[in-house]
């Protein structure tokens, strides 16, 4: 069997920002690692502007996170250097705001946000607050994003999976349609090893296959970190850390992700090209098991979780087993009316290998030799046409792009 390959992008296009790491809650699961960071003072607005240009032209999203990153001292501010400079970003949030009304006001005068990520661990302040370690921060998440939606704010809801919520999946499902959120994220459970709060792998598996079966029957929820293929079978999809994402902390440090301690740079002092080419991120992505490039599910996969495996002193991701040497379940099948027209819902990027269609977290390579059929996705070409001019090819590679969502058929 020969080894897959993931390609490298020549820079990150997705960017996690550290502002803080100042927090309102204490999760047990909390996956901050920036301790030595903590007594420093917070980067100033000159210092992530001096940040946010170096990464402009290469930045197709970032995520503004923490700790609780509206407790940044000059939160609004950055805000406002993202819109200066154009660049698109989401929040990533607890949802505990000191000026709610304040806070959802501002965010709708700001037409690069995409969206807020909000954290919210039960459907219940019981299940909550056994994670968050904060009594009444249900209550108060709960009610800023209501607050939110009903501003016509977008909001995902992101869930960590832990012993507390085991039985909620299908009830904090229900409240997230409830509170008027467009999807909910599942987790894996990251954090300092905590037997209290941790499922087990028999639990993750049983939670990861209900998600998926939410999953197809047409329920908006996804996997929002990596499962391995070989724990579980699902739509989960690999680490894009050192392919196409990395984190810069409250330093101004590259870090391969948020899970990692591993400095690769400082975009303080250095460019995003030194930095994403350093010895220290060539070593992250070597950290890869050799086994993982035999297993016909790694280019989905990627490995599972490095963070993890460093974490822990092991050589894998802990819930990573034997590679898939054969497809476990026939492929996902998209049917294709000769009468509909395929429309890009992507942003194009060229590298020496290819182009990247790139939309939201997804990041999708395509050869140069299938530009013809990208251009021909303009919403006025049908798919009959499209096979005609380009064969059975063609539709496959339209079929593909459906199924990762960056085109649409309409």
């Amino acid at each position: 069997m020969s080894a897959m390959a993931v390609l490298i992008l020549s820079n990150p296009v997705l960017y996690s920002l550290e502002l803080t790491p100042a927090c309102n809650n204490r999760c047990r699961g909390c996956y901050n690692v920036f301790a030595d960071e903590r007594a420093r003072p917070p980067l100033t607005l000159e210092g992530w502007r001096r940040i946010l240009e170096r990464i402009k032209p290469h930045a197709h999203l970032v995520k503004l996170t923490g700790g609780e990153p509206t407790l940044y001292p000059y939160f609004e501010g950055i805000v406002t250097q993202l819109r200066e400079l154009d660049i698109s970003f989401s929040l990533f949030t607890n949802g505990c705001w000191s000026a709610p009304e304040r806070l959802v006001a501002f965010l709708k005068t700001v037409p690069q946000l995409r969206g807020l990520l909000i954290s919210l661990h039960g459907a219940t302040p019981a299940a909550h607050e056994a994670f968050s370690g904060v009594p009444g921060s249900f209550k108060r998440t709960v009610t800023n994003i209501r607050r939110a939606t009903e501003a016509g704010l977008p909001v995902t809801i992101s869930a960590v999976i832990h012993r507390r919520n085991l039985d909620q999946i299908q009830a904090i499902l229900a409240l997230t349609r409830n509170l008027g959120a467009d999807h909910v994220a599942f987790n894996r459970y990251l954090g300092p090893r905590d037997p209290a709060i941790e499922p087990t792998d028999r639990q993750l598996r049983q939670a990861v296959l209900m998600i998926e079966a939410l999953r197809q029957d047409g329920a908006p929820v996804k996997f929002g970190n990596c499962i391995p293929q070989c724990f579980v079978e699902s739509s989960s999809t690999g680490c894009l850390s050192g392919v196409a994402y990395c984190t810069i902390d409250p330093g101004g440090n590259m870090r391969p992700c948020n899970h990692s301690p591993l400095k690769c740079g400082n975009l303080l002092a250095q460019s995003v090209e030194e930095a994403w080419q350093s010895a220290e991120m060539q070593r992250w992505r070597g950290m890869v098991p050799a086994v993982c490039h035999l297993c016909t599910a790694f280019p989905q996969c990627h490995g599972g979780c490095r963070a993890m495996a460093v974490e822990l002193g092991l050589e894998k991701d802990p819930l990573a087993g034997a590679p898939l040497i054969a497809a476990q379940s026939p492929p996902e099948r998209i049917t294709l009316y000769e009468g509909l027209h395929p429309v890009g819902a992507y942003q194009l990027r060229e590298e020496e290998f290819g182009y990247v269609l790139m939309r939201g977290n997804r990041i999708v390579p395509v050869a140069f030799a299938h530009k013809a059929v990208l251009d021909a996705c303009n919403g006025q070409t049908t798919l009959k046409e499209i096979g005609a001019d380009f064969g059975a090819e063609g539709l496959g590679l339209v079929a593909m792009l459906a199924r990762k969502g960056v085109i649409e058929l309409r």
